[in-house]
C-alpha cells in the first residue's frame, strides 16, 4: 500500500523534512559505527553548519557508562508510554554528540519520510538540557548550542 509521502515530488519531500527536522525530533537512520553499521533512533539536538547534532538512543545503557558516574548522569530515559514510536523504554546518551552531514540526513529522510518518528516530550527535552549542562564530555560551545536549540518558550 502506498504511503502519502510517496505522492510528493522530491522538492515537497525535502520541504516536509526541513519543516519536521526541529530540535527534539526523533529520527531513525542507518549509522556507521567503527565495527558495525545499523539503524538507530537519534534525537536531533541542534546544528553546527554543515552538520546536525544528534544524540543516540539505546535500548540499554552500556555497563561501562553505568559504572562511570560522570557519564551515567548524562543518560536520559525515553519512555515508551509518552513516545508511541518506541516499543520499550530506551535511553538517550547525552554525553556524546553524533555529528552528521545535514545534507545527508535530509536526503535520507526525504527518501523515506517514515524515518521521522516524532518528537521527545517536553519533560524529556528538559531532562536532556539538564544532562547536557552536567556533561563533562561536551565542550562549552557545543553545550550552549544544544541548550539554546532545545530551549522551550513558555
Amino acid at each position: 500500500m502506498p504511503k502519502l509521502g510517496d505522492f510528493f515530488n522530491d522538492e515537497d519531500r525535502k520541504a516536509s523534512v526541513e519543516r519536521q527536522l526541529l530540535p527534539g525530533a526523533v529520527i531513525y537512520l542507518e549509522v556507521a559505527f567503527p565495527q558495525i553499521t545499523k539503524n538507530k533512533f537519534l534525537v536531533f539536538v541542534g546544528e553546527e553548519n554543515p552538520d546536525v547534532l544528534t544524540f543516540i538512543v539505546n535500548s540499554q545503557t552500556n555497563p561501562f557508562i553505568l559504572n562511570k558516574p560522570h557519564l551515567n548522569i548524562c543518560q536520559v530515559t525515553l519512555d515508551a508510554a509518552s513516545h508511541p514510536f518506541l516499543k520499550h523504554d530506551s535511553h538517550i546518551a547525552c554525553h556524546q554528540v553524533l555529528r552528521l552531514s545535514k545534507a545527508d540526513v535530509i536526503a535520507d529522510l526525504s527518501a523515506d519520510l517514515n524515518r521521522i518518528k516524532g518528537t521527545v516530550s517536553k519533560a524529556v527535552r528538559e531532562q536532556i538540557v539538564s544532562a547536557v549542562k552536567s556533561a563533562k564530555t561536551l565542550d562549552r560551545y557545543t553545550q550552549n548550542v544544544i541548550i539554546q536549540s532545545l530551549a522551550i518558550d513558555e
